[in-house]
């Protein structure tokens, strides 16, 4: 059969919802409908967070350089919900409690930090200056904390804290957060390209 018998099939165009929907989902809309405050809020929630964790990281070894079990500082915290039982318990839920305290803390501070210091590098300010008033502000919320939060939340975590541990991780914290603030401050708003839409496919012989 001779394929010039047959005219060819034009390419089916593509429906306008399509190209609605792929713009939807592209990330330059998305860029655009996120808020520059929603951006500094995620991205210091993000940092507050990871300067958790790296607290965490330092606290837990000066409990072991200090001939403690690990679970010291999680269990700490996690009295806040079981009293003095969190001090004879081993790891368990008292530690997760306390974890996830901690990390709903760091991760609230990190947000206001973001809000408050977030558009600062916009305005010319050095990666130092935003590390600077990341840690200033990890040791005024270890200040304020000592004095103010835990007194009402559970006085037994600024009494058998060790008190130059506490301090030097609030201050790792305060650096996570101006390094981290201001090393992915704006990934999150950094829109992508749109995908390119591939060309219709020849229309094969018969």
């Amino acid at each position: 059969m001779d394929a010039s018998m047959f005219p060819p099939v034009p390419p089916s165009p593509v429906p306008p919802s399509a190209g609605r929907l792929g713009d939807a989902y592209s990330g330059e809309n998305v860029a655009v409908a996120a808020k520059p405050g929603l951006r500094n809020l995620l991205s210091g929630i993000e940092a507050g967070i990871i300067g958790g964790i790296a607290m965490f990281a330092l606290l837990v070894t000066s409990s072991l350089l200090r001939h403690h079990v690990w679970w010291e500082t999680p269990n700490l915290l996690g009295s806040t919900f079981y009293g003095i039982r969190a001090f004879r318990a081993g790891p368990g839920m008292a530690s997760i409690s306390g974890t996830a305290l901690h990390l709903t803390i760091t991760g609230i501070v990190g947000g206001l930090f973001g809000l408050a210091c977030g558009g600062l590098d916009q305005e010319g300010r050095s990666r130092r200056h935003l590390i600077f008033l990341g840690v200033v502000t990890g040791l005024v919320w270890y200040l304020l904390a000592d004095a103010v939060f835990w007194k009402r939340v559970n006085p037994l975590v600024p009494l058998y804290s060790p008190k130059g541990a506490a301090l030097l991780s609030h201050a790792l914290y305060g650096a996570c957060l101006g390094y981290m603030g201001n090393h992915m401050g704006n990934h999150l708003g950094t829109s992508l390209p749109p995908e390119p839409v591939p060309p219709p496919l020849p229309v094969s012989q018969l």
